[in-house]
This record gives C-alpha cells, structure tokens and sequence, in this order.
C-alpha cells in the first residue's frame, strides 16, 4: 500500500454459501472447501467521519480489484475493521489467528509444503475458523495499540483516537475508574497478552507442562499410560515428543489423539498446567 494513509482497512470476505455459517460462528473447514480471505486497503479521512457504511465502500472496492485475478466462487464482504495506518496490518490479524493464539490453518503455511507440480493458493487464505477468532484477534490488536499509547507525549490525543477506533470495530471498551462523563479515555476489558518468556524467566531451569482437559484431569498416552508433557524452550515455544511448536499447536494435536476431543481451534495455555496451574492463570503483568 501507499504511505500517505490515515488508517488501515482490515476486510474479511469468503463464499457467499457460507456466510450463514460466518455469522451463526460456525467453524469454517478446508476439508469442505470453505475459507475466509484478510486482506487491507488504505483510508484517507477523520475518524470522527467514519461509518461502517464507509469502510466497507472502501474494502469492496480493493476486493474488487482482487477479484481480476481470480477469486474462486462468488463472494461476499463478512467484517471490516480499521486501525492506525500500519502496512502489513492484516499480515498480524492473521498471525494472530494462524501462529500466536489458535494454530489455524493458513495458505501461507501451507504452500511451504506444497510439492513442485502443485500451484499456491494466495497467501490470505485462513481455515477452521470461526467469527468469534477473528472479532478476538481484532480486540487483541486494539488492545496492544491502546497500551502502547499510555506514555507517549501525545497519549490523550492517541487514546482518544483509538477509542473511537473500537467504537468502529465494535470491540467492548470502558471508561477509566475515575474518569469524569466528558473524559473520552477508554481502556480495554481483555487481559494482555501471555508472555510466556516472563512466566519461566530463568533460562538455566528446565520448565515441563502437563497437558489437561482444561478441567485438571492429565490427558494420558493410550499405550505408555503416561501423561503428555512439553518442554518450554523459550519465545513462547514448546518441545513436545520431538517436534517444536506453540502451545495450541501441541493442545490441539494430543487432545484430539488423547483426549477423544474434535477441536478445530484451542488456546492452549488453557490446557497446559505447570505445578497444577493452568498457565493462563500464571500471567504476570
């Protein structure tokens, strides 16, 4: 995109035959050819000025341009949100969705491991999702901007700006304890982000999870009877039988060979215990 943007427009679209399915928050699955497509455009205005009406003008008109190269069935617009002017936003929407939180599966990833007779699909595909992934990966990013802004010089101005900016993207928001019915300074209701490097801070100790089923009962191997555990190697990475990967990643795996669960999606710090805690539970702010 240009550079001479005020904000990014983050737009969702997918087939027309599953949008019932989008809006009902039903997981949408590769298997039956269903997806969701994030891409962005730029935006030029005042946000006081924006309207949903707007933004999706602006998101159909570049998804439109998109449609020359071939998208695949006849679609339709599912969300569309706005942020701060920031190449590359959907690129985190979909990390978000594919890497940090759910482990989803993207096109990206995907045609890595394509054989050489095989074409790619674009790299802004994302499957197995739901609606409720997308609304929460969006909440994610607003409140990452939002506590970024506390401590710059123009934090009031900045914090106002963004307040707006959930209004538009219908994330929940809420006034500060103290704040008078003038003052506009919003905080977000969701926890930060789980950093797992400051949950197991010393690199010279050996850090080992259990896996559950999220109500405290170990998920156990079929043969061995052993239960499944992971070693934390650091940048909120695991090793788990051989393999590195992401807390989600493993979750999903061996809860769906284990644990006789069908999951699609998972925040996996939701399952792995450390000394019997979960390890959402063990957040440090």
């Amino acid at each position: 995109m240009k550079t001479d943007f005020d904000y990014t427009i983050v737009y969702v679209f997918g087939p027309e035959q599953c949008e019932d399915k989008y809006f009902k928050d039903e997981v949408l699955s590769r298997e039956a050819g269903e997806w969701v497509k994030i891409g962005e455009t730029g935006f030029r205005g005042n946000i006081d000025n924006v309207t949903d009406e707007i933004i999706k003008k602006e998101a159909l008109g570049r998804i439109r341009q998109e449609s020359r190269t071939g998208i695949p069935v006849t679609s339709v617009l599912y969300d569309v949100f706005i942020f701060p002017y920031k190449s590359h936003t959907d690129d985190r929407i979909r990390e978000i969705l594919c890497k940090e939180i759910y482990e989803m599966e993207n096109s990206r990833q995907i045609n890595k491991e394509l054989e050489d007779n095989k074409i790619p699909a674009g790299k802004e595909f994302v499957y197995g999702v739901r609606r409720r992934n997308i609304k929460f990966a969006v909440q994610s990013m607003d409140h990452d901007l939002i506590a970024d802004a506390y401590g710059a010089e123009d934090a009031d101005t900045q914090i106002r700006v963004l307040a707006k900016i959930c209004y538009c993207n219908n994330v929940i928001i809420k006034k500060e304890e103290n704040s008078t019915d003038e003052d506009t300074t919003t905080l977000l209701t969701r926890k930060p982000r789980l950093d797992l490097d400051l949950v197991f801070p010393d690199q010279d100790v050996e850090y080992n999870v259990i896996l559950t089923d999220g109500c405290g009962n170990e998920i156990k191997d079929n043969v061995t009877n052993e239960p499944i555990t992971a070693k934390y190697i650091g940048g909120n990475m695991f090793e788990c039988r051989g393999e590195e990967g992401r807390s989600s990643y493993f979750a999903k795996k061996y809860l769906n060979q284990y644990g006789g669960k069908n999951l699609t999606t998972v925040n996996g710090n939701e399952y792995w215990t450390y000394n019997g805690q979960k390890l959402t539970s063990l957040r440090k702010n």
